[in-house]
Formats: C-alpha cells, structure tokens, sequence
C-alpha cells in the first residue's frame, strides 16, 4: 500500500475530515435516507471540491464518499438498481481530486465501509422496511467492497463500528479483496465511566430519533477491540466519537492493541460528564486534542462529522514537527 513505508516508520499520517457534513455545507444533495450517498451522482462537483480541499490543506488519504453507498441503503433512496455505479463515481471523484490537486504527493484513497442502514425519513434512525436479512448484508458488503477494490481503493476503512456482529460481516468483506483494512470503532462513555460501543440514542441531540426508537444493548468497547481486532485489521482507531470520549477511547485501545493506532473525532457530539450536547468545536480546540493524541501514540489523525477543512488545516498546523513511534 502507499503508506506503507510510512507507517513501518512510525510516522504521522493526516487523514481528511468530514466529507458528508462538508458536502451539506457546501450545498450538495443530500437524502433523507442515505445522506450523503447520492451525491457523487448529483453534485459530484461539490463532492471532488471536499476532496481538493483536503488534500490542500495537507491530508495523506482522502476518503471516497462511500459512508453510505450499501446496496440496502441506496435503495430507500430509490437508487438501488445504481449502487455499483456510484460507488464506482466516488472513486474516480476521489482520483480525479488527488490528479487535480497533488498528483505528486504519496497519497492514499480510502474506501469507507460502515454498518449505516436506510434511515427512517425525517430521523437517524432506522428504517425497518429496508433492513437487510444476515444474508443479504453480508451479500452486499461483498458487492461494495469488491466494487471499491476494482475502482482502484487503496485501503479499505470499517467506520462506525460500534458492535461485533455487524462489524464483523462488513470487515470480512473487506478484507477478502487483499487490501489493507483499518478498523475504526465508536465509542460513548456509559455509566462509571465505562467504554462503550456507540450509544446512538446519548450522542444524538433531541428530535433526530423517532419517538419508539429503542437503543439497544451496547457491549464494553474492550469487547469490541478484541473481536474485531482478531480479524487482522492493519490498523484499529476510536472514530465518529465525541472528544471527551475519544480520549478514554483511546485509552482502552492502547491497552488491547499493539499496531498502528488512528484518532478522527467528530467536531460535535456529547459530554457525559457535563450530560451536554456539544456545539462544533472550535478549530483550536479540536488542533490541540489532536496533537496531545499524536504525542501519546496515534499515528493516523483526522477528523468526522462536522470538522472542516478549517480544522484539518489548524490540526496539520499544530501537530509536533517530528513525532515518533508509540513510547
């Protein structure tokens, strides 16, 4: 892979930031129930633009517009019969950016691959009418991946893993194309402080949940770790979590994992201690979590959900000018 040598060496990578958050804001389509996932079709303008952006402001992967492009998705959005040609488009959008902007530069294209499902229209929540059977998940996360490997991925990324079933189907499709898999896992914290899968129904601000949506059982983040770790990631990180959770996050991966380690929080999210919904994060205070986490170890440092090309920017502007491997 492209980034090989780099992180044989134990240097910093700088992952992009946001991409559907970004591409709302810059005035793409976005669908009710797929998010972002129809505009490489209808505003693949506005999608190649997040990617320069990123690449300018200094990122060594650029992540295809692929969070949710699963067939089970696509099709609540009535685009179904076009999953293999838009995440075909998401690639080539990715590459046609990196041809634009840093056609000399040592720089990865992600394929990301998540557990998202059809949300129920109006929510985040989702939508039963399009629930995929074990089967059929697992059938078209084969089909994404296979697509994303031919289209010319360089890696594959598992975002959102927040559980080990799901997780699991997903990464063993991933993994069967030979590309390299990084594995990023959600977090919330839950009572006494324990480490948790993502609590959708914590980290959600009031109104975005159906009035019978039911969480479910969150297993401990340790748990998690272990069983998708024995998949043989090539990297395992704490993603799409708030910052007072993806600091203690981090903490339980350490602990569990000895390979290369990637932090990219989202610029909004919840404080359990505070019982707070957070506003977007400054770009300052997003820069200096980043660069206390490089310090302890994280090697790949990025950003989710609501972080611009303003954080990344700052964040790259701040980290430590010749970081080292994990002490």
């Amino acid at each position: 892979m492209i980034l090989d040598d780099q992180l044989a060496a134990g240097e910093v990578i700088v992952l992009d930031g946001a991409i559907g958050s970004e591409i709302d804001r810059l005035g793409g389509k976005m669908d009710l129930a797929a998010w972002c996932g129809v505009a490489n079709a209808t505003h693949p303008d506005t999608v190649r633009r997040v990617h320069e952006s990123y690449l300018e402001a200094g990122a060594d992967v650029i992540t295809a517009n692929t969070f949710a492009t699963c067939r089970h998705v696509l099709e609540a959005a009535g685009h179904g019969a076009e999953t293999v040609a838009i995440n075909r488009r998401a690639v080539e959008l990715a590459r046609e950016a990196l041809e634009n902007v840093a056609p000399d530069r040592p720089v990865a294209i992600a394929g990301s691959m998540s557990n998202n499902v059809a949300w129920l229209p109006g929510t985040v929540g989702p939508d039963p009418a399009y629930e995929p059977t074990p089967e059929q998940e697992a059938a078209n996360y084969r089909e994404m991946a296979d697509t994303l490997a031919e289209a010319g991925c360089d890696l594959l990324v598992m975002e959102m893993m927040t559980d080990v079933d799901h997780a699991s189907r997903v990464t063993q499709a991933a993994l069967a194309t030979g590309l390299p898999v990084w594995t990023g896992i959600s977090t919330s914290q839950g009572p006494g402080g324990q480490m948790l899968g993502w609590n959708i129904a914590q980290e959600e601000a009031d109104g975005r949940l159906s009035d019978d949506f039911e969480q479910g059982a969150t297993l401990p983040l340790g748990t998690i770790i272990d069983a998708l770790s024995a998949l043989g990631p090539q990297v395992m990180g704490i993603m799409h979590s708030s910052l007072p959770s993806t600091t203690p996050g981090l903490d339980v991966l350490f602990d569990r994992w000895s390979g290369p380690v990637m932090a990219y929080p989202e610029a909004t999210g919840f404080d359990a201690e505070t019982r707070q919904h957070l506003g977007t994060v400054p770009v300052d205070v997003f820069a200096e979590h980043c660069r206390g986490w490089v310090e302890k170890g994280v090697q790949i440092i990025g950003g989710c959900c609501g972080t611009t090309v303003h954080h990344i920017r700052a964040m790259v502007e701040t980290l430590p000018e010749r970081p080292g491997k994990r002490p």
